[in-house]
């Protein structure tokens, strides 16, 4: 059963949030967790928000076990930007303005099946082919 969670108005780029999320994807809500403590982008407060969210959703609502949960899917969108004028480039508009870019986060929790019922596939084995043989060719006309 799939759970989400987002986040509005989070005022930085998505550029840089994008950069948080590499990795996530597949974890469990404890290992992105302990992932996202070492960073030291500002942003890691909103991704931490966003998982513990997600995992408090999963467990009030859904009545499902945390250890069961990961991360099937975290998006980082462009939000709503604001623009403002600098004053010290000139009455030219265009050169002079600033965006204010903001980003929308959403998280997809998912519940992992029982690890009993889990098939493993294996790939059928390959035959190795041998190399072709080699044929001894005399040069300059040498007996054998």
């Amino acid at each position: 059963m799939e759970v989400k969670a987002n986040i509005s108005f989070v005022r930085m780029s998505a550029q840089k949030m994008r950069l948080l999320t590499v990795g996530l994807r597949n974890k469990s809500p404890k290992e992105a967790l302990l992932k996202l403590q070492f960073h030291p982008q500002k942003g890691k407060i909103f991704l931490e928000k966003l998982i513990k969210q997600g995992v408090a959703n999963a467990i009030s609502n859904f009545k499902l076990a945390e250890d069961n949960l990961y991360i099937k899917q975290i998006e980082v969108n462009d939000g709503p930007g604001l623009k403002r004028m600098d004053k010290s480039h000139g009455a030219r508009f265009d050169r002079g303005l600033i965006k204010k870019r903001s980003s929308k986060l959403l998280l997809i929790l998912d519940e992992r099946e029982s690890k009993n019922t889990e098939v493993i596939k294996k790939e059928p084995v390959k035959e190795k082919k041998s190399p072709p043989s080699l044929k001894l060719r005399r040069v300059n006309g040498t007996k054998n």
